[in-house]
């Protein structure tokens, strides 16, 4: 939000004063200019990288973007703006977005590969292919969603919005209308009903900043993040009606210099990032991306708790994430039984031993691969999976085809399976026979948060 303000100071620096009587005139302090910002593109199926670009049309005016090269997962940042008559308060838009070699992908949950949506610019929102309240995310699409995954299917984070005068987030109708503001004095920041969040925050997502809410009571999506706590990760888009889950990542570095750091692949991040947003859920993962994850000494046998409260929390500084991220940390191989490559060693903090895979794992695709699978086990159980709901989860009678849980369990196709564990990033949805378990319907968000 406080990027778009700037581009606008510096792409408008005079506004002139320029009231309109003209009684269907939207904002008659300025001629209006609505903006697409396109803020992450990923592909889901991450197969390899391409390039990509991006083309959008404002009220039938076309921007095409510049190439993005060799990537699969890229912030572009790429800012669309057009603008649009005064007086036409629903703005058509349409946003696609292509392979170089000419190949449309799919970033929409309907019939089209295209997202066509209308903007208000009355009240600053939107509908149409993406909306508020939408499964999938305020500003989130992909083509993911019409659950066909063979139609080059991305998906893509956007935000759409306006000029303003007083450049606080507040449309002129809004302020004039409904609020009562000067829409001529910014209100960015302000909290006229005392209930903790800002003004701006509450409009975006449909709330009344008059009237106080009980914000850090309210959970409308059921993500375990209430409202305070999505405001307080809303720079990483969290959204209060789609569900979140965040992650702060620290790996340790090499245990000599002939061995690499203990840090989780790229591709891995990926795979887990598709199979959560094929299930509605956005993964976010702060590997130093979002200022918490790093690097941290090697140490053969980590006093993890220790590592907790230094690394996770940095004494009382980042106080504020527990209870918001869960927190994982990537060592080598595991000292205390060297054939477990993960485990959970507090609610919300878990370990996946690097070191242990790469001793099992000799390819770099089947590393790649069993990090995935393994992050995912454990923060299976952050999130309540556990043998006392199902037997098949964490049975060691699983493990190998000579023991009768490995039959017995087949058809339970989960991370959670030893069986599978190592090789599946899934969980079961129990749709594949007898004695199977749907995990994705009974994940608990509030488990890790338990104490």
């Amino acid at each position: 939000m406080i990027a778009l303000l700037i581009f606008f100071t510096l792409s408008f620096p005079v506004y002139s004063l320029r009231v309109n009587d003209n009684d269907n005139d939207v904002d008659p302090l300025l001629d209006i200019y609505v903006y697409v910002e396109i803020n992450r593109v990923r592909t889901i199926e991450c197969d390899k990288n391409e390039t990509f670009f991006i083309k959008t049309e404002i009220n039938g005016i076309e921007n095409v973007s510049n190439l993005w090269e060799n990537v699969m997962d890229f912030e572009p940042k790429w800012i669309a703006m057009q603008n649009v008559p005064d007086n036409m308060p629903n703005i058509s838009i349409k946003i696609e977005l292509w392979k170089k070699d000419g190949i449309q992908c799919d970033i929409s949950g309907g019939s089209n590969k295209s997202l066509y949506i209308v903007y208000d610019t009355k009240t600053g929102r939107w509908k149409g292919d993406d909306f508020l309240h939408d499964a999938s995310g305020y500003g989130r699409a992909g083509g993911y969603e019409d659950g066909n995954y063979n139609e080059n299917d991305c998906e893509i984070w956007f935000r759409i919005g306006q000029n303003d005068y007083d450049n606080d987030g507040l449309t002129y109708w809004e302020e004039v209308n409904i609020y009562h503001t000067n829409p001529m004095e910014s209100d960015y920041g302000k909290d006229y009903d005392n209930d903790g969040l800002p003004i701006e925050w509450e409009d975006y997502w449909g709330y009344d900043p008059f009237e106080a809410e009980t914000h850090e009571k309210l959970d409308p999506d059921n993500d375990g993040l209430n409202n305070k706590e999505e405001w307080l990760t809303s720079q990483w888009f969290s959204d209060p009606f789609a569900k979140d889950i965040f992650i702060e990542v620290d790996w340790m570095e090499g245990k000599n210099t002939f061995s690499k750091p203990y840090k989780m692949p790229f591709l891995s991040k990926q795979y887990l990032f598709s199979i959560f947003t094929k299930h509605f859920i956005t993964l976010h993962i702060d590997d130093g991306c979002m200022g918490g994850g790093e690097e941290i000494p090697y140490v053969k046998e980590p006093n993890l708790r220790n590592i907790y409260q230094r690394y996770f929390l940095h004494g009382i500084k980042n106080l504020w994430r527990r209870g918001i991220f869960h927190y994982a940390v990537l060592c080598g191989i595991n000292p205390w039984r060297k054939s477990v490559a993960g485990f959970n060693f507090d609610r919300d903090a878990f370990t996946v031993c690097i070191g242990t895979i790469r001793l099992y794992r000799l390819s770099e695709t089947k590393r790649t691969i069993a990090i995935a699978s393994l992050f995912m086990h454990e923060l299976g159980h952050q999130l309540g999976l556990f043998w006392g709901d199902f037997h098949g989860i964490d049975n060691e009678s699983c493990n190998f085809p000579w023991r009768k849980g490995w039959w017995i369990y087949a058809n339970y196709k989960s991370c959670m399976n030893y069986r599978y564990a190592w090789s599946l990033i899934d969980y079961s949805d129990g749709s594949h026979g007898e004695v199977d378990y749907n995990d994705w319907g009974n994940l608990d968000f509030y488990h890790f948060k338990e104490k």
